[in-house]
């Protein structure tokens, strides 16, 4: 056989077969990438929103001072951050969970509109 055949075979066989190993990559491999991504995000910006330091601390004044009144306005500002933080945070993993959503239905939906596009073309 020589090169050039040898070399078409190879193309079309890695083509072909690259087209038909997509999808099952899709769901496989890149499902496992994009959740790993996923967790990743969600666990850096809980990192980074600390929400458990201000847990830990919502019984310590501001400011080093005693008093009851800054104790009280502490705890209150300590209650509104850690609320803010949280619902920041929730927010955030709802877009993560609609961005795998959206992975997941991203490759059927557009099969059905290439299928979809084919009838008008074919009929």
């Amino acid at each position: 056989m020589n090169t050039f055949a040898l070399a078409l075979k190879y193309f079309f066989v890695d083509l072909f077969g690259g087209i038909i190993r997509w999808p099952f990559w899709w769901y496989t491999r890149g499902l496992v990438l994009v959740i790993g991504w996923s967790v990743d995000t969600v666990k850096m910006y809980a990192k980074t929103l600390a929400i458990s330091v201000w847990i830990k601390n919502i019984f310590v004044p501001m400011f080093g001072f005693y008093d009851w009144q800054s104790r009280l306005i502490s705890f209150i500002m300590r209650v509104a951050n850690i609320i803010g933080r949280s619902i920041a945070l929730f927010i955030l993993i709802l877009i993560v969970i609609l961005f795998l959503a959206m992975y997941l239905l991203i490759l059927p939906v557009s099969v059905g509109f290439f299928i979809y596009q084919l009838q008008g073309v074919i009929f």
